[in-house]
């Protein structure tokens, strides 16, 4: 218990001044009105100051499970600050006619928000393609510690982080993620450890956290378009 509160405490100093809280609300885009979706958005937070530090990105799945519903996703994300003055500039009568007007082309799906614990090669964020793996984790802390252990022996070669889901988590129960961009498509594809290294502590990690970390699924996602 000793050594795990000993890292915890690392963590929060190590990561405190870049942690980075999101929200994230999921679409489903009707088919074909992908682009009258994008000319809303950005219609309507073009013209808006945004913060500083805070982004908002629009990316559409690409690979999922079956029976997902979700097409897109919008995400703000940014410093606590930011997050919270952006919510403030999300109000008015411009901003309900923007929600009226985008829903004749999509419905709402999901919305939920978070923060970072922990995140490496930050200048790679802007990589286009990302993918997410979710969790339901019981013992956050023995969690935090074997990923970190896994991250030494199995480093990305893009942005990676790991944080929390804090609300709006569906009955799976999901509150972890683990977040990483590629470069390119073949990038992607390709993705996994490929050293025995890097393997070995890829199935560590799933061996040592099966115990207490429910595995939720994986999705794929493509950037859109970024505004900052």
């Amino acid at each position: 218990m000793k050594k795990l509160l000993l890292l915890l405490l690392f963590v929060a100093q190590s990561t405190v001044a870049q942690q980075i809280y999101w929200e994230q609300v999921g679409l489903k885009v009707d088919p074909g009105k992908a682009q009258y979706v994008l000319n809303l958005i950005d219609s309507f937070y073009s013209e808006i100051d945004m913060p500083d530090g805070v982004s908002l990105a629009l990316d559409a799945v690409w690979y999922h499970p079956e029976g997902y519903e979700s097409t897109h996703y919008i995400t703000f994300s940014g410093s606590l600050q930011g997050i919270t003055e952006l919510r403030k500039l999300r109000s008015g009568d411009k901003y309900d006619k923007y929600n009226a007007e985008i829903a004749s082309f999509c419905s709402i799906t999901t919305i939920q928000s978070g923060a970072t614990l922990a995140r490496w090669n930050t200048n790679k964020g802007a990589d286009p393609i990302s993918q997410l793996w979710q969790f339901n984790v019981s013992d956050p802390g023995a969690f935090l510690n074997e990923f970190m252990k896994m991250e030494k022996a199995f480093p990305q070669e893009g942005y990676l982080s790991i944080g929390l889901i804090s609300q709006g988590a569906s009955a799976d129960g999901e509150n972890h993620y683990v977040y990483t961009t590629h470069k390119d498509y073949g990038t992607a594809l390709s993705w996994g450890p490929k050293t025995q290294k890097a393997q070995s502590a890829f199935l560590t990690f799933q061996k040592n956290t099966g115990a207490y970390a429910n595995y939720l699924g994986t999705v794929t996602l493509n950037r859109v378009k970024v505004w900052n």
